[in-house]
């Protein structure tokens, strides 16, 4: 199958106007979500405020990472003995660490009205330095993007004891 073109069965419906997308199904009770990320690639949020989006009409309801706090970060596996796995939260509290990372999240009886919504909170960050490429975050100096994870090394024990396959022994 690799490199030889696949006979697609979903195009002609699609393209004459007789296929079916998720938009188009209605489900009784169907609520919609809206996310408001973060334009910043590192930065903090210096305010959060969602007070307008939540009395808007037809939200149902508005959550932000504090809303959270008692439900924990998305498992991510940890894939080598002492490997660090900084916090992924499902949204961000007082830091981005990723340019659209969502901070706050809208469900809302229409989609029309969620992605409003959005329009109603006033966010503002600061924004933090930050670095583009893999070489760049391991130099020196470099600024850190998780605490947890000083000189932005994930496997830095493993790697550093001089035996990369260490790192993969459980």
């Amino acid at each position: 199958w690799v490199g030889r073109p696949l006979r697609r069965r979903e195009d002609r419906p699609l393209l004459t106007g007789r296929g079916r997308f998720v938009d188009d199904l209605a489900v009784p009770g169907l609520a919609h979500l809206a996310l408001l990320r973060s334009p910043h690639a590192h930065a903090r949020v210096a305010r959060l405020d969602v007070r307008r989006a939540r009395t808007a009409a037809g939200v149902v309801a508005v959550v932000t990472g504090a809303d959270l706090d008692g439900i924990g970060p998305l498992p991510v596996n940890r894939l080598f003995r002492d490997m660090i796995v900084p916090p992924n939260p499902l949204l961000a509290g007082e830091r981005v660490h990723a340019q659209g990372t969502p901070v706050a999240a809208i469900v809302a009886e229409a989609a029309a009205t969620a992605w409003d919504a959005l329009a109603l909170i006033a966010a503002d960050y600061v924004p933090l330095d930050g670095v583009a490429t893999p070489g760049a975050a391991l130099a020196a100096g470099a600024p850190t993007l998780f605490d947890a994870a000083p000189g932005n090394r994930a496997l830095a024990q493993a790697w550093r004891a001089g035996d990369p396959d260490a790192a993969f022994a459980g």
